[in-house]
């Protein structure tokens, strides 16, 4: 008994139910496109880091070992020389060894850009750029698995309303048949009718298993997603409280990032048309070496330990077609400016397309109501028809068809309905604007 009981708990954990803020929490950490996407944002954020030493000097050892043909010498000869009183010192020839063969040296050399016509700061702005321009592309890809979870999670939540609804169009049936079958014996209906019954009965039979199926099919897609078994406790939900198309529309302007990648390459193109503009100016920069090591030689010794200086650099003449890369550069912005003025007119036909959508599946949802309660009252006078023999099995059979499709009718209006807030809420760059709607709205378990 302790066993069956420890097993019932641990079902009962291993089968928790989650909301889907947490649903969504689980996403962020197990889905693996994600983690791709944000190791590229990682990546070009240490390739930013990187390019920061480009304002720094670069300083180098050498050191080099040199074998020479010959050592370096010179030879003087000294003609004869007369001192009065002294007589003439004869002519003398001087070997001076200046260098050795095996030459040995070793060296510190530093080279600083002071100014190199805005290069350095145009090459840091293109990465910085690219770093923000691969946080925008991961917002889109959380934005992709936050639609499909959307539509997984409240997949599971509309499929189990949907069986429930068939399981009592089932029972609903199977009560009928009963009916049908007394009535039948009694003498007071033809077969005609218990057959239909029966018939009508193993119909819903049929469809409440293909429902069953439909679910544990959801829930195997919502598994995958999360990585656990866990069961939805959020449910589908109604409100009234959605900001105006307006409002949407504006937060799409300034937050969507498919609107911020267009706006990351413009900067872009602009540090690299300020990189090709640094082409007509000068570069100064300064320098240094100091001797670390020399061979003990005369010629060695004349050299100074150490030597400092700036200079410049200027390209008169360049076969790199400056002018021509600036042209193509301006091109591709305008490119760029033309790409978004189209991508912000197409997503605010979007917006507007989604958000009367959005109102569509919620009138539905509203006008379907006054249906669902004429289906319930229609169903319970049927029934009461027929079994006073005013009413045929047929009839009986249509009004619990016509309840079922009206419950179906409201689930379907109430999911989509839940889509489109989902869609609106990532198209203006916010997801806890679906969050918040969520929390504060009216849930519908099942109807």
């Amino acid at each position: 008994m302790k066993i069956f009981i420890t097993f019932l708990i641990l079902l009962s954990f291993l089968n928790a139910d989650i909301s889907i803020k947490k649903a969504w929490e689980k996403v962020l950490h197990v889905n693996e496109g994600l983690k791709a996407s944000k190791s590229d944002v990682k990546h070009a954020t240490q390739l930013k880091e990187s390019k920061k030493s480009m304002y720094l000097p670069q300083i180098n050892i050498a050191g080099s070992y040199t074998r020479m043909e010959k050592e370096l010498s010179i030879d003087t000869t000294i003609p004869p020389i007369t001192i009065p009183g002294l007589g003439t010192l004869p002519a003398k020839n001087i070997h001076s060894e200046l260098q050795d063969q095996d030459v040995f040296s070793a060296n510190l050399s530093i080279f600083w850009p002071i100014y190199t016509g805005g290069k350095i700061d145009a090459a840091n702005n293109i990465y910085a750029a690219k770093t923000r321009e691969s946080e925008a592309k991961y917002r889109l890809e959380e934005d992709k698995a936050f639609l499909k979870l959307i539509k997984v999670y409240y997949g599971v939540v509309v499929s189990k309303s949907l069986l429930i609804a068939r399981e009592e169009a089932q029972i609903g049936l199977q009560h009928h048949y009963e009916n049908a079958k007394k009535l039948k014996n009694a003498g007071q209906v033809a077969n005609i009718e218990l057959l239909n019954a029966k018939v009508k009965l193993d119909s819903a039979k049929v469809e409440t298993t293909k429902a069953r199926y439909k679910y544990e099919i959801t829930k195997l897609a919502l598994k995958d997603m999360i990585s656990s078994s866990d069961i939805p406790s959020s449910s589908v939900f109604f409100s009234n409280l959605i900001q105006s198309e307006q409002a949407f529309k504006d937060k799409m302007l300034s937050n969507y990032p498919g609107l911020s990648i267009i706006d990351e390459k413009q900067d872009q193109v602009n540090s690299l048309i300020d990189i090709e503009k640094a082409a007509y100016k000068p570069t100064f920069f300064a320098f240094g070496n100091y001797l670390l090591y020399k061979d003990n030689s005369p010629l060695m010794d004349m050299t100074p330990n150490w030597i400092a200086g700036i200079g410049f650099k200027f390209n008169l003449l360049s076969r790199e077609g400056k002018s021509e890369k600036i042209a193509a550069a301006k091109i591709l912005k305008n490119k760029l400016i033309h790409t978004k003025l189209q991508a912000q007119s197409d997503l605010l036909l979007l917006v507007e397309k989604t958000y009367k959508e959005m109102l569509q599946y919620r009138q539905e949802y509203k006008d379907l109501d006054s249906t669902l309660e004429l289906a319930t009252e229609n169903l319970r006078l049927r029934e009461i028809a027929f079994k006073e023999g005013l009413a045929t099995s047929v009839e009986v059979v249509d009004a619990q068809t016509f309840l079922t499709a009206a419950k179906t009718k409201r689930l379907n209006a109430l999911y989509n309905f839940v889509q489109k807030i989902s869609q609106l809420s990532v198209l203006s760059g916010d997801r806890n604007i679906f969050f918040e709607l969520e929390k504060n709205s009216i849930g519908i378990t099942n109807e």
